[in-house]
């Protein structure tokens, strides 16, 4: 359940996030209140999907690369089909499909650093309470 919540507000905070610096750059966008109920609707349901993806890592049969690329995938798909829906890319414009991608990717990336540094600290903590026991 953690897991999920985190999900849903990391993709919440960086549509947010994402957004803002569109409308830094460019004066011209408004943002109406409707529509932002809508990005954050599209944001969150992304979220939604996004944790249950989490599931994923739960399987312990499967090798950890093969599940981090499925899960990977089902990001990026989701964000592709969310993305759609939401307008966050044009046909017309192919670069906004590649910069799309890129900030996924680039999102996607920094999270499981994240995660990994997270898990890496406290494997270190276990380990030391270990040698503690173990009068080291």
């Amino acid at each position: 359940m953690k897991n999920f919540l985190i999900s849903c507000f990391v993709s919440v905070f960086m549509s947010y996030f994402i957004i803002a610096l569109i409308t830094y750059n460019d004066t011209s966008i408004t943002w109406s209140g409707a529509e932002l109920l809508h990005q954050f609707l599209f944001a969150l349901s992304l979220g939604v999907i996004i944790g249950c993806a989490n599931n994923l890592f739960l399987i312990k049969h499967w090798p950890y690369v093969a599940v981090l690329a499925l899960h990977y995938v089902i990001v990026l798909c989701s964000v592709f089909i969310v993305g759609l829906f939401g307008k966050w890319f044009s046909f017309d414009e192919p670069s906004t499909f590649f910069l799309l991608f890129i900030q996924s990717t680039s999102i996607y990336i920094i999270v499981w650093c994240f995660i990994f540094l997270s898990i890496k600290r406290d494997i270190k903590r276990m380990n030391d309470v270990l040698k503690q026991n173990r009068g080291e």
